[in-house]
């Protein structure tokens, strides 16, 4: 199976989703869940009063999109940006493969479709490498992720990653940082703006993420142990190729690549800093952790490890499904 996606034909956009609907095969009897807390921001609101009350036909259809739109748009974004030696459909393979493997992550959640804003946000970031006159971009970042982070609370733990970034990508310079941060607080300006006018300045701290440090794994189930026990064994396969490959990236890609470290180990611990949606909301780290395990697929010549991997990982999904 896995090299089928080692190959970058355009017919692999029909294998992503016929993967896609073969590993998701268990929301034909359970339709997904929508999974939202309208406190985390607009998009929670908009999960719980429009998206809940749909048919389980569409429920089953828009999960789909989402899971396949993000899987594409993430495997174009690394080959743009030349992120592997070869270019290929593993990110997006692997993708749809933990949106499958983890019982917290097969759900229209806010984390999940949150994944787009963080995408969205990647790409922008990664673009200043190659920027002469950075400003107007890096205030569109900050626009960005100050809007996301209305939409969904938990993506304000990438505040760190979109500063640090500027200090991995670019010279450091003090007036592009003041302008990423300028571009941050915009949305939240007009937004106390129109509270102060409509119901008083007291009513602006609903709109401020709020930090809930909680353990979410308390007392978990075996489906979710055994999840977490093979996502972790193919993230250190995945780091070990990564590391290995490091020698023949350019500085350019490397650079890109630290970015991403610092947005997976952060989003890793999103699900205890921001912890009103458990692990629910640790959707986010989807998308730097495919692109990691990615080289677990892809890198060794000899298909044994990347056939271990992939198989460990089915035999999680039908243990979870159908256990």
């Amino acid at each position: 199976m896995v090299f089928l996606f080692r190959d970058r034909s355009d017919i692999n956009l029909l294998f992503l989703v016929l993967l896609s609907v073969a590993l998701h095969f268990h929301i034909w009897m359970h339709p997904p869940l929508v999974i939202a807390n309208e406190t985390d921001g607009l998009l929670a609101y908009i999960l719980v009063h429009y998206i809940k009350p749909l048919s389980p036909l569409a429920l089953i259809i828009l999960f789909q999109v989402i899971i396949l739109s993000q899987a594409i748009r993430l495997n174009v974004l690394m080959s743009r940006l030349k992120m592997f030696q070869q270019v290929s459909y593993l990110p997006g393979f692997t993708y749809i493969i933990l949106t499958a493997l983890f019982p917290f992550w097969h759900v229209i959640s806010s984390g999940l479709v949150a994944n787009s804003l963080v995408m969205w946000i990647l790409v922008k970031l990664l673009r200043l490498y190659e920027q002469n006159q950075p400003k107007s971009l890096e205030f569109n970042i900050g626009l960005i992720v100050g809007g996301s982070i209305l939409l969904y609370e938990p993506i304000a733990i990438l505040i760190p990653v979109v500063l640090f970034a500027l200090t991995i990508i670019r010279p450091f310079k003090l007036t592009e940082w003041l302008v990423l941060m300028m571009g941050i607080m915009v949305p939240f300006y007009f937004v106390f703006t129109f509270v102060f006018l409509t119901s008083g300045a007291g009513e602006f701290r609903h709109f401020l993420p709020r930090l809930d440090w909680k353990n979410p794994l308390v007392r978990p189930d075996l489906n979710v142990i055994l999840s977490l026990i093979v996502i972790t064994v193919q993230l250190f396969v995945g780091l070990y190729f990564w590391q290995d490959q490091q020698s023949r990236f350019i500085i350019q890609v490397r650079k890109y690549w630290g970015v991403l470290l610092l947005v997976l180990i952060l989003t890793l611990f999103q699900p205890i800093i921001f912890s009103a949606q458990a692990l629910y909301a640790s959707a986010i780290v989807l998308t730097p952790l495919a692109c990691f395990i990615s080289f677990g697929y892809s890198v060794p010549k000899r298909l044994f490890v990347p056939n271990l991997l992939f198989w460990s990982a089915i035999a999680v999904i039908v243990y979870n499904h159908l256990g």
